[in-house]
């Protein structure tokens, strides 16, 4: 249990150890928990390594349980922890209502504490055993220093929960009928969507390990859209949102996508970016990588130029599914923070409302005189 690791604190060895092996993540909600940058990166440590276990091939089990340690409003808790359940009915009406400081406190409570304690080691248990300590040898190799460098799950502290957070995410790759002459059918599928560049390892859509990683490690609410007949998901409203594009390097030598391409392009808002997977056990890729960063930097080079100095393997290209994994976060924080940052703000719908002014009162309207 995490009990000293306060601000500017290292992070301990007992901790480290904790997070690459332990088989179940307990977060005890309250506001100071969310304020924690530290907290954040825990969550995100843990859920991370989530992720990657099920692309190796294990289980999809979420073993993240939280608990209510104070009573906290909804709309103050983080995007990716409300999507979790922390205040099961079966734990007690006053817990729901208190959480656990406040029931452990008071000795009238104690009966409900007591029952709220069982109620949740035997969740605890459940998930436990459903779940598998894994720890491949990239988590064990991890330091000190590769900890204090993750991501917060709750977002920048200088940016956190000022939009709604909403984070676009689209494709822009081929599908099985769309493939140019000697390009291998075995990466793609029916849809853009099904795209695998880092197949026969990792077989699932690279979309679907995008979604998951932002649901679970990241405090923002994503979306997924695609290119239909040439224009982007937000081009109807008008207002770009925070976006990252995954491209496919290979829709640089179709004609067919040249106009996506370029349409991507042209995009300048800075906090929308591309990310580009680059698989280096794709012999077909490698085959032609010249001809392919070539005609990637033709007809995508502003966007490649705008990729975050930080972040650039996302325009060199990303070798490993590890790699998209740790990068992503990365990305995505930068994108919600230019949004926040740069964005035009927008009036809520409905009448304009006058400003309010403040100015000397006349006194008759008082029943004085002048």
């Amino acid at each position: 249990m995490d009990r000293e690791n306060k601000l500017g604190a290292e992070w301990s060895p007992e901790l480290m150890t904790a997070l690459k092996a332990c088989r179940v993540f307990v977060p005890l909600y309250s506001r100071r928990y969310f304020e924690s940058n530290n907290c954040g990166k825990e969550w995100f440590a843990f859920a991370q390594r989530e992720v990657m276990h099920q692309a190796q091939g294990g289980k999809a089990v979420t073993a993240i349980v939280p608990a209510l340690w104070t009573r906290l409003d909804r709309e103050k808790i983080p995007v990716v922890a409300q999507s979790f359940q922390y205040d099961h009915t079966d734990l007690g009406e006053r817990y729901r209502a208190e959480g656990f400081y406040g029931i452990m406190k008071l000795r009238n409570y104690r009966g409900d504490y007591q029952r709220a304690v069982h109620r949740l080691a035997e969740r605890i248990i459940e998930i436990g055993d459903r779940s598998v300590a894994h720890a491949d040898d990239d988590v064990q190799g991890m330091e000190r220093k590769d900890f204090e460098s993750l991501p917060s799950a709750f977002g920048p502290a200088s940016a956190r929960r000022t939009t709604d957070g909403q984070l676009q995410l689209s494709v822009l790759a081929h599908d099985t009928s769309t493939l140019p002459p000697g390009r291998a059918n075995d990466y793609y599928g029916e849809t853009p969507h099904t795209w695998s560049p880092y197949h026969p390892n990792y077989s699932r859509p690279l979309a679907d390990y995008a979604l998951e990683l932002a649901k679970k490690c990241l405090d923002c609410e994503p979306v997924l859209g695609a290119f239909e007949d040439g224009r982007p998901p937000w081009i109807d409203n008008g207002r770009v949102p925070p976006s990252l594009y995954l491209v496919d390097a290979w829709v640089s030598l179709s004609d067919s996508h040249l106009a996506r391409l370029s349409l991507l392009n042209q995009i300048s808002e800075p906090w929308v970016s591309v990310l580009i997977p680059w698989n280096n056990q794709d012999a077909g890729t490698s085959a032609i990588e010249r001809d392919l960063r070539e005609k990637l930097r033709q007809h995508l080079g502003q966007k490649l130029d705008s990729v975050p100095r930080r972040c650039r393997m996302a325009a060199d290209g990303i070798p490993t599914l590890q790699d998209f994994i740790q990068l992503l976060p990365d990305m995505t924080m930068i994108m919600l923070k230019r949004y926040r940052k740069y964005a035009p703000a927008h009036p809520p719908k409905g009448p304009a409302i006058e400003r309010p002014r403040l100015r000397r009162a006349d006194p008759a309207d008082f029943g004085g005189s002048p």
